[in-house]
């Protein structure tokens, strides 16, 4: 009886941080040690359930717990090991089994998703639609011997994303735990993971031609950036197709390929109001998407969605934790980075009920580092006020009647208190001048000069 009135209060105050430890039960569960022994290769289990180790990686991709230690003395009593055995598991989990929590994160929170009844994004009918993208780890602290005499910087690794455009959830992951390998390295089990009715959309950095062949040849279609070494030949006339948000669309036929492997798309080129960051003044994309599904001014327009991944690779920089510096070891930083994207899906399920009971557009004006916030900091008085036996006696624990509890705590929220702060447009920064004295000036000193000329 008690603990449901304290329950009730964190309701009313925090909905958001009850709506976040009910999604959390729903993905951290002992489910993720079926995932550990359907994905490992060489690593056992050990003295460590993975579903622990994982939980607790979970505290600090959610800025619950600051590093790894803190998240071991939170979670000791659940892990039953020594420190160095809790870090040596880190330390080992294999690139696989990382990549299976981030599938199995997005097939949990998809369920939940289709019981809340939230509505998928409409992309382009008849397909469904995906965003490739790459991201390189940030150089890490020289806390292992081997890095500690080098100058140069210690990269421990690569994560390749997949994201589903309709749910809005990461999908997949293919990790390189070598920094200088190429991305492109991953692309045969990319189109291994393909379906017939997939599309995929990705930038320059994935347009060769062996990749594109192998999409065509699964019987699924892309949208993707031509790059300036791939050369193709064109048989037909441009043709003028019309405007689109940035600028004139031009359509001609390209034919990719040597010998008995050839492939006929469709090239699409943008004529650009405004150069891109690079100075270019048109951009070329490949597609093989029939005339008949989607013309050359959708196809233009659908590729504005790949930002879609870099703005969910923001969310996860600066609201989550996917990086710590202090992290060195490539498959720990991994891991890390994965269960920021298993985190991230949790958000966006929290999002999703909210969207369902609120104005959509009222939620899409929410700040993602407000609703962290908000999250973080009660997080610990909600889980020690509510230990977890009674927490699992007041919410339920199928899907349907998960999806209803947070619709009902979703209505609590108020959305308008976490809206995004909107700035004026910044104004031009005049030209830095050099200091006579050297590379250091004192602000008091500038201060008192501009008293004196006003």
């Amino acid at each position: 009886m008690a603990a449901s009135k304290v329950m009730e209060r964190f309701v009313t105050d925090r909905p958001l941080c009850v709506m976040t430890r009910c999604v959390l039960g729903h993905l951290m569960t002992p489910a993720l040690d079926d995932v550990f022994s359907r994905c490992r290769e060489r690593q056992y289990e050990g003295e460590i359930k993975f579903s622990a180790l994982a939980t607790s990686v979970a505290d600090v991709a959610l800025n619950f717990c600051g590093n790894f230690n803190q998240a071991y003395l939170a979670h000791k009593k659940g892990i039953a090991a020594s420190v160095v055995a809790y870090y040596g598991k880190l330390n080992r989990v294999e690139p696989c089994i990382s990549e299976g929590v981030v599938i199995f994160s997005w097939h949990k929170a998809g369920e939940l998703l289709r019981e809340i009844g939230a509505p998928p994004e409409k992309v382009l009918p008849g397909y469904k639609c995906s965003v490739l993208d790459g991201n390189h780890l940030q150089k890490t602290e020289k806390r292992i011997s081997e890095l500690r005499g080098l100058w140069a910087a210690a990269l421990p690794g690569t994560v390749v994303a997949k994201f589903n455009l309709e749910e809005q959830l990461f999908q997949r992951a293919y990790l390189l735990e070598d920094a200088h390998a190429q991305e492109s390295s991953v692309l045969d089990r990319v189109v291994a993971d393909l379906q017939a009715d997939e599309l995929l959309i990705a930038d320059r950095h994935f347009c060769i031609v062996r990749f594109l062949l192998g999409v065509a040849k699964k019987l699924g279609c892309f949208v993707i950036r031509q790059h300036g070494r791939l050369k193709g030949e064109l048989p037909g006339k441009r043709r003028q197709i019309g405007r689109v948000s940035t600028g004139m669309v031009f359509e001609q036929e390209m034919r990719i390929g040597d010998g008995e492997e050839q492939l006929i798309v469709r090239r699409i080129t943008i004529e650009l109001d405004v150069p891109t960051r690079d100075g270019d003044l048109q951009i070329h994309l490949l597609s093989n998407v029939p005339v008949k599904h989607a013309g050359a001014r959708q196809l233009a327009e659908l590729y504005h969605q790949r930002w879609e991944i870099e703005n969910a690779f923001h969310v996860l920089t600066m609201t989550l934790t996917c990086e710590v510096k202090s992290i060195g070891h490539p498959r720990a930083a991994l891991f890390l980075f994965c269960t920021a994207m298993l985190a991230y899906n949790c958000r966006q399920v929290l999002f999703g009920a909210l969207r369902t009971v609120h104005d959509p557009s009222a939620v899409e004006n929410m700040s993602h580092h407000s609703v962290a916030l908000e999250i973080s900091k009660p997080m610990d008085g909600l889980i020690t006020a509510i230990p977890e036996r009674e927490w699992d006696q007041l919410v339920p624990c199928t899907a349907p009647s998960r999806a209803r509890f947070l619709c009902r705590v979703a209505r609590r929220v108020d959305v308008h208190s976490h809206k995004k702060a909107v700035r004026g447009p910044k104004k031009l920064q005049p030209p830095r001048k050099q200091c006579a004295m050297g590379t250091h000036v004192a602000t008091h000193r500038l201060l008192q000069q501009r008293k004196e000329t006003h």
